[in-house]
């Protein structure tokens, strides 16, 4: 499948140079499908309509420049065609912004998503181009457009919420020190979510990071109250919903807890505070893949009302910036001697 019906024109011309014209049986020009020998069939199809794409079930699906293909033709038609058999889906091309074909490529970079793989390789690693002409079209090019066509990266787009993530990376996790402070947030999981926990010493540097799910609370519970022991670290704990019973069973173990209610005004204040540190490099963090992956694809949409909303595209995780957002709120809350935090209820 191609974006357009000139790409599927491609494709069906260098499928019929290269493939063996024995194992051929049918070739149906009108319909852009050929019959191979072992009842296969091979379709051509452009992602102009997305309705023309709905099939009875596919065994493997290969989409090229899938940067330029809709969220609507993969959502609705061809992700449904690939369920009815289990099929693999092959998506290759260049980058295009920070879409969704960006959100897939991300899920291949996460360890946890196990049924996805992804790479990237610059137009430099391609044996058949030259890279005198690759430097000479670098001169004709901006730096964006360069970084993006050439060497295969996905370009910051003006819908990112976290400028500069990569600039802030530096260091590794470290074992608590006895001459250092030490701040946590945790978010809890719901549902499909995961619990993760984020500690930051009093330089602003993430020095603990955890992320698990499908625990039950009295566990999830123990490894919470390990970590915030073991870095003496003050929690800060997202207390919306199921939150507010962990809050209690936190706060009976003794740890210094202290719950944030979400609504839509505190979470912006928490995700637009965790921007600005990043923006000012008040903030740095090993390079953690998936929290680095999480980060580069919160985004924000604008309610029916007017009201910005902050979140992680529908069936991605936003656990790990909230977290961090969290404990960066606490650390700057417990640097400042000014008002109390926005919509925090505190239990000792």
């Amino acid at each position: 499948m191609g974006p357009t019906y000139w790409h599927t024109k491609k494709m069906w011309r260098e499928f019929l140079k290269f493939c063996p014209s024995e194992i051929i049986l049918e070739i149906n020009r009108s319909e852009r499908r050929i019959t191979l020998k072992g009842d296969r069939h091979v379709y051509f199809k452009s992602a102009d309509n997305p309705d023309s794409l709905r099939s009875e079930g596919l065994d493997v699906l290969w989409v090229d420049e899938g940067g330029q293909v809709s969220e609507e033709a993969w959502e609705l038609a061809l992700r449904p065609a690939l369920m009815d058999r289990l099929g693999k889906g092959i998506f290759t091309g260049s980058p295009k912004g920070k879409n969704w074909y960006y959100r897939l490529w991300m899920r291949g970079q996460d360890p946890l998503q196990a049924v996805y793989e992804s790479w990237s390789f610059s137009s430099y690693t391609n044996p058949y181009l030259n890279r005198k002409e690759l430097d000479d079209f670098k001169a004709d090019m901006t730096e964006l457009a360069f970084l993006q066509e050439v060497m295969a990266e996905f370009v910051d787009d003006v819908g990112s919420v976290f400028r500069g993530i990569r600039a802030c990376v530096s260091g590794g996790l470290e074992e608590p020190q006895t001459w250092k402070s030490y701040v946590a947030g945790c978010d809890l999981a719901k549902h499909s979510d995961f619990t993760v926990i984020c500690i930051l010493d009093h330089m602003g540097h993430l020095v603990f990071f955890d992320r698990f799910s499908r625990l039950d609370w009295v566990f999830q519970c123990k490894r919470i109250v390990e970590a915030c022991r073991r870095y003496r670290a003050p929690l800060l704990l997202d207390s919306t919903g199921v939150g507010d019973p962990i809050f209690d069973l936190l706060w009976r173990e003794g740890l210094d807890v202290e719950g944030y209610k979400f609504t839509n005004q505190s979470k912006k204040e928490l995700i637009e505070n965790l921007s600005i540190m990043i923006d000012n490099r008040q903030l740095s963090y090993p390079d953690i893949p998936v929290l680095l992956n999480e980060m580069s694809i919160f985004g924000y949409k604008m309610s029916p009302v007017g009201n910005v909303q902050y979140g992680a595209p529908k069936g991605y995780h936003d656990d790990c910036p909230t977290a961090l957002g969290l404990a960066c709120w606490k650390l700057r809350n417990k640097q400042n001697t000014g008002p109390a935090m926005y919509a925090v209820n505190t239990r000792r």
